[in-house]
């Protein structure tokens, strides 16, 4: 696939969400739907992605393809406005690009939800609804949350505030008590690998990135636009080879030097990740597959060494090659094997 992604904005499609929409086009329909939103669900689950949704459907309900989705051709005003950003009645509150630092700032401000607040009081270009996506309300200050309650406790008419959060329950109970907040579920792995193969993603690669994104396809589609497939292959071959004292030299060439740095993080997460399920499911099945027989005991005790050696060796900057000799050598320790 492309090594760029489709930003949320401008992508035209969403899987997993389809009872939801029609609950969102009912709800349109009765002129049910609230002003305030909590859109909720973990990092790459679609929070953004489906925000963008809803801003068209009330920016625009016309131009929806169909009564149940939120569907919209590509070729309508109001999507190739939102595509480039240039939707007057539609503002994004985030974290802003600190030019010096170059880097995006830590928080969003109270400086941007004034700014906010002062694009909802304005009336709408169309006429029509005015929509604001705070990306994401985890990110705001106290001072920034504390602005945002104005908006949601006496918002203007034909105002919709979309809150994305990971973590809705650190969010200001007063702010949550003014919105509906809809939990975003996983979605089903096969149709994460359908989408991944529909954008040119191999077969084989589509089964480990769907299986290590944990039905979040936003999180899947990251994964494939890099080298997320090669990541996780390098880890499972490490998985293996840990456990039979085996050689991981080309291993260790795979998440080091030039690309090293983006494969890294998804490396370890995978083998983080494998050792915690397997423990799990030795716990409730007696074994764990690609584990040869080791209990859940042991199994846990990798979990621990390992993460724990990780997040030490990240820490002191240690050299990636020796973190790693180091990681499949407590692995192996834990699980009691003895070296091939």
């Amino acid at each position: 696939m492309e090594d760029e992604l489709i930003l949320p904005r401008a992508r035209a499609n969403q899987i997993g969400r389809e009872a939801l929409e029609r609950r969102l086009r009912a709800a349109m329909g009765e002129g049910a739907l609230t002003h305030g939103w909590i859109l909720a669900g973990p990092e790459g689950a679609g929070k953004a992605t489906l925000a963008y949704r809803i801003a068209r459907a009330l920016l625009d309900p016309s131009s929806l393809s169909n009564d149940t989705t939120l569907d919209m051709p590509e070729s309508s005003r109001v999507f190739r406005l939102i595509s480039g950003g240039a939707h007057p009645d539609l503002y994004v509150a985030e974290r802003l690009y600190d030019e010096k630092k170059d880097r995006r700032q830590s928080e969003i401000t109270v400086e941007t939800i004034r700014q906010l607040t002062s694009f909802l009081s304005r009336t709408a270009s169309g006429g029509g609804a005015r929509i604001a996506i705070v990306d994401t309300a985890d990110d705001m200050n106290r001072n920034a949350a504390n602005a945002l309650l104005k908006a949601l406790e006496e918002p203007p008419k034909g105002a919709t505030l979309l809150l994305l959060s990971t973590a809705p329950g650190r969010l200001l109970p007063t702010i949550r008590s003014r919105c509906r907040r809809v939990d975003l579920a996983p979605v089903p792995n096969d149709e994460i690998e359908r989408l991944l193969q529909d954008e040119g993603v191999s077969a084989a690669d589509a089964k480990n990135i769907a299986d290590h994104a944990r039905g979040r396809p936003g999180y899947a589609m990251m994964l494939a636009a890099g080298d997320g497939g090669e990541a996780i292959s390098l880890a499972h071959k490490f998985l293996q080879r840990a456990q039979q004292g085996g050689d991981l030299s080309r291993i260790i060439a795979g998440v080091s030097g030039k690309g090293g740095e983006t494969r890294w993080p998804v490396f370890r997460d995978t083998i983080i990740a494998s050792l915690s399920d397997a423990s799990r499911t030795a716990a409730m099945q007696g074994a764990a597959q690609g584990f040869d027989g080791a209990d859940a005991g042991d199994l846990l005790n990798a979990w621990q060494a390992v993460s724990a050696l990780a997040g030490r060796g990240e820490a002191l900057n240690i050299d990636r090659g020796q973190l790693i000799e180091a990681m499949a050598f407590d692995m192996r320790a834990a699980l009691r094997q003895k070296a091939a």
